[in-house]
């Protein structure tokens, strides 16, 4: 993939940098690879920006650049642009008494900004509404369970999600030094099969390193458990959030990886119209 079609994204991140300055603001970049196929792979360069309204209250953008190539009949087409752009609200409570678990709700409206002609992104506005819940059960130890679903006809999942299926995300995470956190989730789609994405099945990891008081660099990484599920994902990321569209599990590496690949195209290699420049 060309270097210069990360700038779109990496502008908006530094653009926003002075403003993530203030606590209330706060950005991040991903850059990430997935095989979500025998014939379908994807890149993408994905940035979140996150405004915290108030305590319980947030609202994020997660707009993302993507590169995608299929083979058909023993050649390749790709296609690059602007994926379909998520926007959430998402609301958190968190209960007083130490180890009890906080409770979270997002809302997640994607706009159509993609080229569907080019098979990026639906082509139609859709809806989607995830649930979640965590716990630090100690200081060092974390975890978190989430439950997302389109509320829509039109899929307003991530490209490792199958469209219409409620996609389960188990996770847990440990800090095993100050700045060092290293984290597993996984990932189960349960519900109706989609007529062009089977269910996917999927475990990562990930580890994250704390550069500063806000500033981490993130490193992620999944494989499928399951003959639809993507065979595999990676993504690299630098900032201070990378997970705008989920109320808890921030630090699950598939939920950051869902949010490096949400807007994209379906994982069903040669079916899409995959071919544009």
């Amino acid at each position: 993939m060309r270097v210069s079609v990360c700038w779109p994204v990496i502008g908006l991140t530094l653009g926003a940098a002075s403003l993530a300055a203030q606590t209330s603001v706060a950005t991040g970049l991903t850059a990430g690879s997935a095989k979500l196929s025998d014939q379908r792979s994807e890149q993408a360069f994905s940035g979140v920006l996150q405004w915290q309204a108030t305590p319980w209250l947030s609202f994020a953008a997660a707009p993302s650049f993507v590169h995608v190539s299929d083979m058909v009949n023993g050649g390749t087409q790709s296609s690059n642009g602007f994926a379909d752009l998520p926007l959430s609200a998402a609301a958190v409570h968190g209960f007083p008494a130490a180890g009890a678990p906080t409770i979270a709700a997002a809302l997640t409206l994607v706009l159509p900004t993609g080229n569907a002609a080019c098979g990026l992104g639906s082509g139609t506005m859709s809806e989607g509404l995830d649930i979640g819940l965590g716990a630090s059960p100690n200081p060092k130890l974390h975890l978190s369970a989430d439950a997302s679903r389109s509320i829509s006809s039109v899929s307003s999942q991530s490209t490792l999600s199958a469209p219409r299926a409620t996609s389960l995300l188990l996770g847990g995470g440990y800090d095993v030094a100050p700045t060092w956190r290293a984290d597993l989730s996984l990932g189960i789609d349960v519900g109706q099969v989609d007529s062009t994405q089977a269910l996917s099945r999927v475990v990562s990891g990930g580890v994250s390193h704390r550069l500063g008081r806000s500033v981490a660099l993130t490193l992620d990484g999944s494989v499928g458990l399951s003959t639809g599920s993507p065979k595999w994902v990676l993504s690299l990321g630098l900032g201070s959030v990378f997970s705008g569209t989920s109320p808890v599990g921030l630090s699950a590496p598939l939920r950051r990886l869902k949010t490096g690949f949400t807007g994209g195209v379906n994982r069903q290699g040669g079916t899409g119209k995959i071919g544009c420049r």
